[in-house]
């Protein structure tokens, strides 16, 4: 009898023991995030040659909503809002500059080509620089493109969205980017910081595209040079 106390102990803190470390697989797994606001903050790089205060007043916000993004970028009375379903096969972009609207309508293989530059670039991990931001701890990786330039990003595992802000840019990063350097004019580096996040629900009309009041642009305008 007491054998058989001894081997019930035995399983049942082996119990305790499989049930602590399900407790932790659950705290520690990545969740997958349907809606999501998220806002980012700009800011240059020391000695850069570019006015203070258009950075400062300049801002980006990333909406989600199952699978439709919409990232919109705020600079100097400038502004662009990119729309994108996973399951469309268009991407809609939208301006307003001096009181006047435009939009342009991309095929994925259009916008793709918009981002070529990212095509087969090369990502590292750094585990050990680590940072926290809005609460969560991230990670920092670092892009290589095929021209040589490098991106320093941070992102946190603990989130994933259900679409990316870009397929094409930045798809090689397993987590959610809360800070990321993107490039100006070829040559000035601007930093992405995320200064607000809110899990509530995104209204499905943020991602309505106009039909009417929007003059249509030729998307090979749009072309990035190398």
């Amino acid at each position: 009898m007491s054998e058989f106390r001894s081997i019930l102990k035995t399983l049942r803190l082996l119990l305790v023991a499989l049930l602590l470390l399900g407790v932790q697989g659950e705290a520690s797994a990545q969740k997958t995030i349907g809606d999501l606001t998220l806002n980012y903050e700009l800011a240059a790089g020391n000695n850069q040659q570019l006015d203070s205060n258009i950075i400062k007043s300049a801002s980006k916000t990333l909406l989600i909503r199952g699978g439709m993004s919409k990232s919109t970028m705020i600079f100097n009375g400038f502004s662009q809002s990119i729309i994108y379903n996973q399951n469309g096969d268009k991407a809609y972009v939208l301006y307003h500059l001096n009181d006047q609207d435009y939009m342009s309508v991309l095929s994925l293989s259009q916008w793709e080509n918009q981002y070529h530059k990212y095509q087969d670039m090369k990502v590292t991990f750094d585990k050990k620089d680590t940072k926290t931001i809005l609460g969560y701890a991230c990670i920092r990786a670092k892009a290589t493109l095929k021209d040589g330039t490098k991106i320093n990003m941070y992102y946190t595992p603990d989130l994933k969205t259900t679409v990316g802000d870009n397929p094409y840019e930045f798809k090689q990063i397993p987590g959610l980017i809360l800070e990321y350097e993107a490039q100006v004019m070829h040559k000035y580096k601007i930093t992405f910081t995320a200064t607000k996040i809110d899990f509530g629900p995104v209204p499905a009309s943020a991602f309505i595209i106009p039909k009417e009041g929007y003059r249509l642009l030729d998307p090979n305008m749009l072309k990035q040079n190398d």
